[in-house]
């Protein structure tokens, strides 16, 4: 069965869809879910705005948890964050520990203010610097979500837009031989894969990945509206088959393969 193991309910402020009717989604087309609300500490624009009240996240979640149901979240990691974003990862139970960059610098990515005065390299490079920054620390997670996350904000057009493997090469492999090492599958993450584009970059990525040892990955909608829970589920087994890559789910934070792909 597919696991949807990225989305946004009720606890996301950047969502609009309710919990019922990710579960009602996720339902009709077959698949199970993994509910991953946004935490981010002290986000630089609004400090308090990806947090919200986990115990009664779990009050909600728990009577409608199954085994095609499980409760997660999405830590935004930043590098001086690391104590408090540990606390939380294991101070609940947790199915599933995504993490994230979604800042820089503390700086927001979604902002255009990000962006300027620096240079489309500097922003790749400060991107890949901070993402291994936060996994030299000491943490406690399961995958590593959307690398591609600049990419859907940033403001360089046309072939400039994708991230390539040839952008930093040494800095990528970093990058995921800390993964590797760590044992963390990286995220497939449909949102950008109906764009031809973006899949020839990830592909590149993803391969890499591989060849220096990688050997599964997560797949994920990251879903803030119903139309979008399980959206190119089918496109992301494929791309995982053409790099090598076993789809995973987490289940009380143990890693299971999906089967019948």
């Amino acid at each position: 069965m597919i696991y949807d193991t990225h989305m946004h309910c009720d606890y996301s402020c950047d969502s609009e869809m309710k919990l019922e009717d990710a579960l009602a989604a996720a339902t009709e087309q077959g698949i199970g879910l993994t509910v991953t609300e946004h935490w981010d500490y002290d986000y630089p624009t609004n400090p308090d705005a990806f947090t919200f009240d986990i115990d009664e996240y779990f009050a909600r979640f728990m009577p409608l948890k199954s085994d095609k149901a499980l409760i997660g979240i999405e830590i935004g990691m930043q590098t001086h964050t690391a104590e408090a974003d540990k606390r939380i990862a294991q101070s609940y139970a947790f199915d599933y520990v995504l993490a994230s960059i979604h800042c820089i610098g503390r700086r927001d990515l979604y902002e255009p203010t990000c962006y300027e005065g620096r240079t489309r390299q500097q922003i790749v490079e400060e991107f890949l610097h901070e993402s291994i920054t936060c996994l030299e620390q000491e943490r406690d997670f399961d995958a590593f979500a959307h690398i591609d996350y600049i990419c859907r904000y940033w403001p360089y057009p046309g072939a400039e837009r994708e991230l390539r493997l040839s952008d930093a090469p040494e800095l990528f492999d970093s990058l995921f031989t800390l993964l590797i090492e760590k044992n963390k599958p990286i995220e497939i993450n449909t949102r950008r894969l109906d764009d031809a584009a973006a899949v020839a970059g990830l592909l590149s990525l993803y391969k890499r990945y591989h060849e220096l040892g990688g050997r599964f990955c997560t797949l994920g909608s990251d879903a803030h509206y119903k139309e979008h829970v399980g959206r190119r589920m089918q496109e992301a087994v494929e791309l995982a088959k053409e790099c090598g890559l076993t789809p995973v789910y987490f289940k009380a934070r143990k890693m299971y393969i999906m089967e019948g792909l």
